[in-house]
């Protein structure tokens, strides 16, 4: 097998597509006529946010995306310089909301009226969260769209059935066990849809990884205990909406602190076959 490459047919973004930094990659001119002399690579270095190709040198970003501040477990599209992140806006309100809810279904301090989440969901988790959405559109980061873009309407939904104006609660008073069956509905369907996200999180960051596979379990507990109504369950769940939470707030500050902003910046941690520069 010949290590000569052709550079036309290697890009770098598509991630697993891409040849390793172990193989020679050649490297042609900036012209869009075909090649007529090649050089290969024959050394690759990392020096902090750059990497060395030979005597050429180019940000990380410029090459690949693959970390918790994205969002993303795939190699995508380097965003426009003159947009901004959303994806931290997205953490940041998940993470405040989730760890809320959380120490509510675990019942902490021996708080048991959850309506002190209705503001938060309806506003910080659902309207920003959809909002932090839908602004992953111009940047081409679909998996960040979608996870956010979805748990924006889930934090509405689920504020909505908590306001009594909507009357989702009342219209079940005759029937408590019709509405713990339905509650359960509700709830299935969001396990069934985070881990579909989760497995899609298999070669990106051990913080957005745990970050859904705790949530996964988040919503497997509750739905398991609002269907056999058994408080201890739906505490557990509470409990690992918690360590959800944290991993999101781990997640979020490791996507902006950085030297030029923090002294105590954190790295984020890639899962094994991470695509990874």
């Amino acid at each position: 097998m010949t290590t000569e490459t052709n550079f036309r047919d290697t890009d770098l973004e598509k991630g697993p597509t891409r040849p390793s930094f172990e193989e020679a990659v050649d490297i042609t001119s900036h012209d869009r006529s075909p090649p007529s002399v090649t050089r290969l690579v024959h050394s690759v270095s990392v020096d902090g946010e750059y990497v060395h190709l030979g005597d050429c040198i180019y940000r990380k970003s410029e090459l690949a995306n693959a970390f918790a501040g994205e969002l993303n477990p795939g190699i995508h599209q380097k965003r426009p310089s003159n947009l901004a992140n959303p994806v931290p806006l997205g953490l940041a309100s998940f993470s405040y909301c989730c760890l809320v809810l959380s120490l509510l279904n675990a019942q902490v301090r021996g708080v048991t009226n959850a309506k002190v989440i209705i503001s938060a969901s309806l506003f910080f988790g659902g309207c920003i969260e959809l909002f932090a959405g839908l602004l992953c559109y111009p940047i081409g980061n679909t998996y960040a769209m979608t996870v956010f873009g979805s748990f924006g309407g889930f934090w509405i939904s689920y504020g909505c059935i908590l306001t009594d104006q909507f009357g989702i609660v009342s219209s079940y008073e005759d029937d408590p066990q019709m509405l713990a069956n339905a509650l359960g509905f509700f709830l299935t369907g969001w396990t069934v849809f985070t881990f579909l996200m989760l497995m899609c999180t298999l070669k990106s960051t051990w913080g957005l990884f745990l970050l859904l596979f705790f949530l996964d379990l988040t919503f497997l507990m509750l739905t398991i205990g609002t269907f056999i109504g058994n408080e201890n369950v739906s505490i557990a769940g509470g409990y690992f909406g918690i360590l959800s939470s944290m991993c999101g707030f781990y997640s979020l500050y490791s996507g902006v602190a950085d030297p030029t902003n923090s002294y105590f910046p954190v790295r984020s941690y890639f899962m094994p076959n991470a695509p990874t520069v």
